[in-house]
């Protein structure tokens, strides 16, 4: 899709004109700076911001460029190296091919250094691609307010724990309205904000402070507590949570709340599959189509987007195949119109997989998940973290 995740840089050039040169040189580039300073990167730092790329001609006086870039690579394993220099001295050059740097780059650096992005970017997107988990990450959308996203992004997260073994995250993108933290009475002051806001030194430890675990492999992060204008986010830091969270879940399970927001936009190239959830009513459809159209207009696979139906009336004048030939893709789901929602809504609980529309979304689940269901589940899903445990499922 042409939108690539932005290389965070680390510049230690010891040269002031030449920082000068490079930080002008890197002002369109569409990367973020992690640090900027004029003395060699200490192993500490290093290891804190893990840059995806480390620019450099500052060495330390008591280690060799050889050591120093040994050092990078034993600290931050990911860290790419470029040494940036005044001129293609033959000696350097050599020093630096010895030490098994990653770039040369010599000035006038815009040039050269801008293919050198190209090049790096390219390698950290295809070992982002090849160290992927096997799970997905998968987002639900509405096709307008009030289609039920959030409601069957919990249901299918909950589904997730108990169909399979792996570790399970909801996480609640709707920075407009979300209400994850109330529907999963999700029990931390945290939220998605405070992993943005704290992106530079943002690790599996620090995650782990935010989330929500009150069920067993299942974290939740919610949204923040009220409304919050999406505007406040910088949308390009949630490429950068997302790569957290492919490392440490199986199956990411995200609400990103309705229609095309600039947070959607932001993390397409990261979803595995989409789920647009809309209602049979012609306002619903209307505006399904409307996205559908857009998300191919910005190069989202057609096939990686899923259509639900929800709260489909028991008698509906409806036709499937006129949806199909309408919107262009075919129903994957129906969910049924039923009050037991919200009845279970109001005793404090998700649905009992037993109940009609429980059964809905455990087959729902399953889908997602191709697991096959050996018996059904007479386990009972509290809001405040009760279960009842069962063995349903056969887990992968």
């Amino acid at each position: 899709m042409g939108q690539r995740h932005p290389l965070t840089i680390g510049i230690t050039i010891a040269n002031e004109d030449l920082r000068d040169e490079v930080r002008g040189a890197l002002r369109d580039q569409g990367v973020r700076i992690l640090l900027e300073q004029d003395t060699p990167i200490e192993s500490l730092q290093l290891k804190r911001l893990s840059p995806d790329l480390l620019l450099i001609d500052a060495v330390p006086r008591d280690e060799s460029l050889e050591e120093l870039v040994h050092r990078i690579r034993t600290v931050s394993a990911g860290t790419m190296v470029a040494i940036v220099h005044r001129s293609p001295d033959p000696e350097v050059m050599l020093q630096a091919m010895r030490a098994g740097t990653d770039e040369f780059i010599i000035s006038p650096v815009e040039a050269r250094l801008r293919a050198a992005i190209e090049h790096i970017s390219a390698v950290v997107a295809k070992r982002e691609t090849s160290s992927r988990p096997m799970g997905k990450v998968v987002g639900f959308v509405s096709a307008k307010g009030g289609c039920g996203a959030t409601t069957v992004a919990c249901h299918v997260a909950a589904e997730l724990q108990r169909a399979t073994q792996h570790e399970i995250l909801l996480a609640d993108f709707d920075l407009d309205a979300g209400i994850i933290a109330f529907l999963m009475q999700a029990a931390t002051r945290y939220s998605i904000m405070d992993a943005l806001s704290n992106i530079y030194r943002l690790d599996h430890s620090l995650w782990k402070g935010l989330v929500w675990s009150g069920q067993p492999r299942l974290d939740v992060i919610p949204s923040p507590a009220g409304l919050s204008p999406s505007g406040d986010a910088d949308v390009g830091h949630f490429r950068d949570v997302f790569r957290l969270m492919r490392s440490m879940y199986g199956w990411v399970i995200v609400d990103l709340g309705r229609t095309l927001s600039p947070v959607t936009l932001a993390v397409l190239d990261d979803l595995d599959e989409l789920y647009l959830v809309s209602t049979p009513s012609i306002t619903a459809l209307y505006q399904a189509k409307q996205f559908i159209r857009r998300m191919i207009e910005v190069g989202y696979s057609r096939h990686k987007l899923r259509l639900i139906l929800n709260r489909v009336p028991k008698r509906h004048d409806v036709k499937f195949e006129d949806v199909q030939r309408s919107l262009g893709i075919a129903v994957f789901a129906e969910l049924s119109d039923r009050l037991e929602l919200e009845e279970a809504y109001t005793a404090g609980k998700l649905l009992a997989p037993e109940s009609e529309l429980g059964k809905q979304f455990v087959e729902l689940a399953l889908k997602v998940t191709g697991v096959q269901a050996q018996e059904k589940s007479k386990s009972g899903w509290g809001l405040f973290g009760s279960k009842k445990t069962q063995p349903g499922y056969e887990g992968v």
